[in-house]
């Protein structure tokens, strides 16, 4: 088997992500429970918090992941900035590329509705040497809004793909604006831009998102989240990915967990070993089920693709 790479992992410090969304997750969790728990005592950021990534790459050495690509998250416009802005959160991304060489990549996160969103994004690249843009379109905008142009311009200038968030997503965000859908308008008006549908449309808009993907040669479907499956039925799990494969071929699909640095997802808590011997073992899975995968397409789909899309000179 060839290189493993999970193309979309997350890396935060404290005070990356705006106080007001950590306020909303303790609400939320706190009314998981009844009687309610006092939000207060909750603790959002630190099972997150992975300044260096050290815990990050120990997962990836666990799991035998060669290399990973980071996904920045501007949610500043959403709600209120963070303590960290986003130059400085891309300038620590290229700090921590430069700590694991060939093993640890990133992508800028911005927000199109910020004033100097282009200017972010090639100060990203050009002097951070991150690999691409992330859109996060739940914080309240859809990826073919006008606002969005720009961006996606400078993604074609500087070619970078774009990596797009299309699943589900509940309360504080708005969801709809997640809906993959809205990425046939932006395939029409950047023809040759690389977009990466990241999470499939899990699983709610998982139709949506693999015909918008089909039709369009550059558009890329990310298997994140889809691990979460595993928890279901694997038979069911493995005929999805292989409608997947059937859609937009071996070629057009990338490795992904969404898995997060920090001690709440680490050590006995993760699954990324399991998620990797599962996608591995698809041609046996799918010979089980009358159906077939070849050897070499797990390989595309582990790691060949994201060296190609992401451009990931010397991952590995």
């Amino acid at each position: 088997m060839g290189t493993v790479i999970d193309a979309h992992v997350h890396l935060f410090g404290k005070g990356d992500l705006p106080a007001q969304w950590y306020k909303h997750v303790k609400e939320r969790w706190a009314a998981a429970y009844w009687p309610n728990r006092d939000p207060e005592k909750l603790d959002a950021e630190g099972g997150i918090v992975d300044p260096d990534g050290a815990l990050l790459v120990e997962e990836l050495d666990k799991a035998g992941i060669a290399a990973c690509v980071c996904m920045g998250l501007d949610w500043g416009v959403e709600f209120d900035d963070p303590a960290v802005d986003v130059r400085a959160i891309h300038a620590h991304y290229g700090e921590v590329q430069r700590g694991f060489p060939g093993r640890f990549y990133a992508i800028a996160g911005i927000d199109p509705r910020r004033a100097e969103a282009v200017d972010l994004l090639e100060e990203a690249v050009k002097e951070h040497g991150l690999k691409g843009l992330k859109l996060y379109p739940p914080s309240g905008y859809f990826p073919s809004d006008p606002v969005c142009e720009p961006l996606l311009s400078k993604c074609v200038e500087l070619d970078v793909p774009v990596v797009i968030h299309t699943a589900y997503v509940g309360w504080p965000h708005v969801a709809r604006y997640a809906n993959p859908l809205w990425i046939g308008d932006v395939q029409l008006a950047f023809p040759g831009l690389k977009i990466v549908f990241a999470h499939s449309g899990h699983e709610l808009w998982v139709e949506e998102a693999m015909e918008t993907a089909a039709s369009h040669p550059t558009s890329y479907l990310e298997l994140s989240n889809w691990n979460w499956n595993l928890a279901g039925d694997h038979d069911d799990l493995a005929r999805m990915l292989v409608r997947m494969r059937n859609k937009v071929g071996a070629h057009r699909m990338l490795f992904a967990s969404d898995h997060l640095g920090g001690r709440r997802f680490s050590g006995e808590r993760s699954t990324l070993g399991q998620w990797v011997e599962f996608v591995r073992d698809l041609p046996q899975r799918a010979e089980k089920l009358g159906l077939k995968f070849g050897e070499d397409e797990v390989e595309l789909i582990m790691g060949e693709n994201a060296k190609r899309v992401f451009a990931l000179d010397g991952a590995g």
